[in-house]
């Protein structure tokens, strides 16, 4: 036999769903805010390491050996260290992130299913339709921070940093290697990321490039050019 799903239940139902889909919403973006202060710091650190050596390579070298590593440090070793920090943060910044644009996905979809049962109300929209409407400036510029200028930062800082070091090596090393390899992979990553991110808005751009070549291709301009050819 099969069950059969009274409205009343199936409601309920979508509301737990929905309250348990919102609260691991809320943990996930807590856990991308930490992770981008964080890469606010590794990145500051990462780009000071280049105007001022010994002074970051001096604080670095103290907290290392206050953790009870005791090891040869230097600045090969400490910008190895830094690089592979940096890719593991990164990374694992832009999987919180793309996971998080998943959920708006889906919670947009619960939500839909829940108005159902209060037509023409805005309720269960917080998510959606209640918090695109009059959508204010700030958040727009705030959105544009987190998904075009924090990676073009990210880009910016690994540049001149692996620019550096290449240019004042004595000889190829393991840590140039690594330090390479990283910089390959963090800037590639990043923007694979930025892309995911903005697949939207490039596919309406390139719509829209399509329709005005459609048009120009069409415009009686290009046909006497065509009959001259």
């Amino acid at each position: 036999m099969k069950s059969i799903e009274l409205p009343e239940m199936k409601l309920n139902n979508l509301c737990s769903h929905y309250k348990d889909s919102y609260d691991i919403h809320r943990e996930t973006i807590k856990r991308r805010d930490k992770l981008f202060y964080s890469l606010l710091a590794i990145i500051a650190i990462f780009t000071l390491q280049v105007t001022s050596t010994e002074e970051v390579n001096t604080i670095l070298s103290k907290y290392i050996l206050k953790q009870g590593i005791n090891l040869s440090i230097n600045f090969h070793f400490i910008s190895t260290l830094i690089w592979l920090i940096l890719l593991g943060f990164s990374i694992r910044y832009f999987q919180i992130v793309i996971e998080i644009q998943r959920q708006y996905s889906y919670l947009h979809k619960l939500e839909e299913e829940l108005n159902k049962y209060y037509k023409n109300t805005l309720v269960f929209t917080r998510e959606g339709k209640s918090y695109f409407q009059n959508y204010p400036l700030f958040s727009n510029w705030l959105w544009l921070l987190y998904t075009a200028f924090f990676p073009m930062l990210i880009l910016i800082s690994i540049y001149y940093r692996i620019k550096f070091e290449l240019n004042n090596m004595d000889a190829f090393s393991v840590n140039i290697f690594i330090n390479f390899t990283c910089y390959l992979l963090i800037g590639t990553s990043t923007v694979l990321y930025t892309i995911a991110l903005h697949r939207k808005n490039l596919k309406r751009v390139k719509n829209r490039i399509s329709q005005i070549m459609g048009i120009v291709l069409k415009s009686p301009v290009m046909s006497i050019l065509n009959r001259k050819k």
